[in-house]
């Protein structure tokens, strides 16, 4: 009894530390900056002139729903989608999506062979929930699991982390129910169904808003850097240059971004408060300590 008890104690103590550590960084974390900044400062309520555009929304298929949302959160389990404080959606017809159409055709002008390259690169990114050890692409999906910081070290991979591995994809499972609960709640139509200019570099056969891309690309950055806070630039940066890498591509439009990192810290917020992932992060912790240099 006495154990469980100093068991219990002891994990409190680590909620308290780590969500203190978190929510600490929150006030060095600016809201926006550079072009997100500026494109927040335009309305997002619908305009008359552009009314038709507001009856465009993302088709519902029964079948993809029902698939992407049979998969449940795994440390979540009491937390709800109306827990989240989701961002405002801008209108189709409003002044905000029609500076953001016009800011992404201004990023297709300019964008050059290597942006186009590292963007398709970065867009097969991903990771396969039901993937098994036994599969053919098992070890490419071990990979994305990690390239959210790729660049600290060679030890920055599955097999030298396995309890991070297997932590981070079951936040991701946990990230993948929200993230598709909130694509089809708003049903969002991409840029290039509005803007008929816009030339995207990949098709895609679901919602915008958010973006998955970057959503879990933040997700990362915040758990690692909780992990390793002295490579947070790194960290943060990768995340960045994943959701700006939707926009270069123009299958996301920058509030698409935004709207995932708002998400992805309240999703890490709501993580830094659950007993069990609290439990599983001090374990893959002492993974990282063999390789960190003091």
């Amino acid at each position: 009894m006495i154990k469980i008890v100093i068991k219990l104690l002891l994990i409190k103590v680590l909620s308290l530390a780590f969500s203190a550590t978190f929510a600490q960084e929150k006030i060095d974390f600016p809201a926006a900056r550079g072009h997100y900044k500026m494109l927040q400062q335009y309305s997002k309520k619908p305009l008359e002139a552009r009314k038709t555009w507001d009856s465009l929304s993302f088709p519902f298929y029964k079948e993809n729903y029902e698939r992407r949302m049979s998969l449940k959160p795994i440390y979540l389990t009491n937390i709800k989608p109306e827990d989240f404080r989701m961002p405002e959606m801008p209108a189709n017809s409003s002044a905000q999506t029609r500076a953001e159409l016009d800011y992404l055709f201004q990023l297709q002008q300019r964008r050059s062979a290597e942006d186009e390259r590292a963007s398709l690169f970065y867009a097969d990114v991903w990771y396969n929930l039901r993937t098994k050890s036994t599969d053919e692409n098992y070890p490419r999906m071990q990979r994305n699991l990690f390239h959210i910081g790729r660049s600290i070290g060679t030890w920055f991979n599955a097999d030298s982390l396995p309890k991070t591995a297997k932590l981070i994809a079951n936040v991701w499972q946990d990230a993948s129910y929200f993230i598709w609960y909130f694509k089809f709640k708003y049903a969002r139509v991409r840029p290039y169904k509005l803007e008929p200019k816009l030339k995207n570099l990949q098709e895609t056969d679901w919602a915008a808003y958010p973006s998955g891309h970057a959503a879990n690309s933040y997700i990362n950055a915040f758990i690692f850097r909780a992990f390793a806070p002295e490579f947070a630039d790194s960290f943060m940066k990768d995340a960045y240059d994943m959701a700006h890498s939707r926009e270069i591509i123009g299958v996301h439009y920058p509030s698409d971004s935004e709207a995932s990192r708002e998400m992805a810290w309240q999703l890490v917020s709501f993580l830094f408060q659950n007993e069990q992932f609290i439990k599983d992060f001090a374990e893959a912790k002492k993974e990282w300590e063999k390789y960190r240099v003091k």
